[in-house]
């Protein structure tokens, strides 16, 4: 099989996981009352509410998927002037439709904007475009990635909520999506297996940093209205071991870049420079690792600012109800913190212990090679 066929072949069979993964996770996509609808008519009502400007719309929704295919019903819909939750319907709109039926009674209505399509599209590009610009190494990304999905969500998620311990199972399954995902990237190499060592350890440290601080904080694990959702649905989820479980994935990734980074970037400098041992090549982990650490510190802590950006305009709109002392002393403020710091620790004590593994690694093997090496047939004189 040659090379186009094989990324075909792999970009075929990592979206094939991927929707496998969906079904698996969330059922069918036209499960229960939701369903697809194009819009047929709409047909603005006479009533106008006077204090919101709200308006009244009869909207006719022909039913493309799910028990009420190839029907049409009717419903209303509600828009507000200047709301964010506008909809702006057209006719010929595909968009996502409720239908139950309850008690004998049919309910209508229109819940959101249909997306997954067009999303689906632009992953699609996205996709093609890593395969082509990074051949078989970004193929194999994506096949690492969507192993990682399938272990969180498709194992890791249901273990919980089966009732496992959430710091044990995470520890786990981070072992063993760094196992695979390097394996897949690196091949068995040592050049892997030095990445694995600094990620696990990394990882782990990280987990114990989260776990320290939680205690340390009082954390309870209490972060927002889903976890009180989730406690009321599961009482036995230990949301402090979740917490910190969320902060061991979290530092996951960043802890592998650094240390598949550092790890390559030794095995290079041990090939270009034979003669470096075990103290060279160590200094040389360090200086690299040191560069790394200021990008990554900046990435790190972008992200989460990003993420939470609407969160600080709120905030700063409000100062006087929120002034720092009260932000600082929230419960979700302060989980989020600690996640950005544990993955700070994890990835800087990273950095030393690969730095220290990769040399001994390398310099041994160098130093084999010397030893294999032939005895010269002649002498150069000068």
């Amino acid at each position: 099989m040659n090379t186009p066929k094989k990324k075909l072949a792999f970009i075929v069979g990592g979206l094939l996981l991927m929707f496998a993964l969906l079904f698996y996770v969330f059922g069918g996509t036209h499960d229960g009352m939701y369903a697809t609808a194009v819009v047929k008519s709409i047909v603005q009502q006479t009533e106008i509410d006077p204090d919101s400007q709200e308006k009244v719309y009869a909207v006719d929704l022909e039913f493309t998927a799910g028990p009420y295919a190839g029907q049409t019903l009717s419903t209303e819909h509600f828009d507000t002037p200047g709301s964010a939750y506008n909809l702006d319907l057209v006719v010929g709109q595909t968009v996502l439709a409720i239908a139950d039926n309850q008690e004998g009674q049919l309910i209508t209505g229109i819940d959101e904007n249909y997306k997954s399509h067009r999303l689906l599209f632009i992953s699609a590009l996205i996709l093609l475009l890593i395969a082509g610009v990074a051949g078989v190494n970004g193929v194999k990304a994506m096949l690492a990635l969507f192993f990682t999905l399938i272990v969180i969500f498709g194992l890791m998620a249901r273990l919980l909520l089966s009732g496992w311990a959430p710091i044990p199972l995470t520890i786990f399954a981070s072992l063993l999506i760094s196992t695979v995902y390097l394996s897949i990237i690196t091949g068995l190499t040592k050049k892997g297996v030095i990445a694995l060592v600094g990620t696990v350890c990394g990882v782990i440290l990280a987990g114990l940093f989260g776990w320290m601080a939680a205690v340390l904080l009082k954390l309870t694990g209490y972060t927002g209205d889903e976890t009180t959702f989730l406690q009321l649905l599961n009482a036995e989820i230990d949301l402090r071991g979740l917490l910190i479980s969320g902060i061991i994935i979290g530092a996951l990734g960043a802890v592998m870049d650094v240390a598949i980074s550092i790890s390559s970037s030794l095995f290079e400098i041990s090939l270009a420079n034979p003669g470096y041992d075990r103290k060279k090549l160590f200094e040389s982990g360090m200086n690299i690792g040191r560069d790394i650490i200021g990008s990554m510190v900046n990435t790190l802590i972008l992200a989460y600012t990003g993420a939470s950006l609407t969160l600080i305009l709120l905030f700063a709109i409000q100062k006087e109800d929120f002034p720092l002392i009260k932000v600082m002393n929230m419960e979700f403020i302060c989980a989020e913190i600690v996640r950005s710091l544990a993955g700070l620790f994890g990835m800087v004590l990273a950095i030393p212990i690969t730095a220290a593994v990769g040399a001994w690694i390398y310099s041994m093997a160098t130093a084999k090679a010397d030893n294999r090496q032939p005895e010269p047939d002649s002498v150069t004189i000068e």
